[in-house]
């Protein structure tokens, strides 16, 4: 049987083994914890800072793509016109691929999707109205048209963008500006009698789609028609008319505000043009009115074409 002071020292032994497995514990468990802080900051770091840079510059170079696909979509429209102008008939059906979204960051960042629209002619978003006096009819004849090929681009982390094909000319648009990156089939020449006009009409026909993704698709191209025209106006009632309804009214407007200065033409009535200040509906479409006095010649080519998006 054990003394009191040896059940004292037994039991001092005890706790202080039970001390020293207690401090195990509690360092391991520190360790634990400062190795899931480290994680979560790098997590964080990673996060925060590396995967928003990765994405801009996702977005950003599919911005550059896909303005590079709208330029060989134009490129394959006005091959085409030729084409058909060469042969005296159709063209071969052509086929542009359009990058809807941008790619993502694997495990921590999904695609940034894109909404592609073809929008018919005459719509109330996309049209052109052009009139004046055909001298082989003597009558006033007016042509009507339009139409857009529309790539809207609600990037996260790079500014959003919208870029459209429309009546021969590519435009980018952003929340605070709007520009052309390729100007349409519109030629104004100002001679010492009046000014020759050269103008590119394209339609785009069908009913409308609308296709949303980040993968690609492609835009199946055929023509149905194809004309030139060119009229004398300099014994005749020689004024030319074009109104433009469009989502892409500043533009328009600034390109075409830029052409005159350049040419020198002059604005208002018993000068080169008239073109009155744009109107704007409260769907954000604009309405161009332009009106070109003293016209001697006027060359108008007009192409019907149908755009028709599949999965590539």
């Amino acid at each position: 049987m054990l003394s009191r002071s040896e059940g004292r020292a037994l039991s001092r032994g005890a706790r202080a083994r039970r001390l020293k497995q207690d401090r195990e514990g509690v360092a391991s468990t520190v360790g634990t914890i400062m190795a899931i802080l480290v994680f979560l900051a790098l997590m964080a770091l990673i996060t925060n800072s590396y995967v928003p840079a990765w994405m801009m510059d996702n977005e950003r170079a599919h911005t550059n793509q896909v303005i590079d696909q709208f330029g060989g979509l134009k490129g394959k429209v006005d091959s085409m016109m030729v084409q058909w102008t060469v042969r005296g008939g159709p063209s071969n059906t052509m086929y542009a691929p359009i990058s809807l979204g941008s790619s993502g960051v694997p495990l921590f960042a999904s695609p940034t999707i894109g909404i592609l629209r073809t929008v018919p002619q005459n719509s109330s978003t996309s049209a052109v109205d052009m009139t004046f006096y055909n001298p082989s009819t003597n009558k006033e004849e007016s042509v009507s048209g339009g139409g857009k090929v529309e790539l809207y681009c609600p990037n996260r982390y790079y500014v959003q963008q919208w870029l459209a094909y429309e009546n021969g000319a590519i435009i980018m648009k952003q929340q605070d500006g709007q520009t052309l990156r390729a100007y349409p089939g519109l030629v104004f020449t100002k001679t010492a009698s009046g000014v020759d006009i050269q103008f590119t009409q394209i339609d785009v026909l069908g009913p409308g789609m609308t296709v949303s993704g980040s993968d690609s698709v492609g835009l199946n191209i055929e023509m149905f028609y194809v004309d030139s025209q060119t009229y004398d106006l300099r014994d005749d009632e020689d004024d030319w008319t074009l109104v433009l309804k469009t989502e892409y009214g500043m533009a328009w407007q600034t390109y075409l505000n830029d052409t005159f200065v350049r040419l020198d033409m002059k604005n208002g009535v018993g000068n080169d043009y008239q073109m009155d200040e744009p109107t704007n509906d409260a769907n954000g479409v604009t309405t161009i009115a332009l009106t070109i006095f003293n016209v001697n010649v006027l060359t108008v080519d007009n192409a019907i074409v149908s755009m028709t998006a599949v999965d590539s």
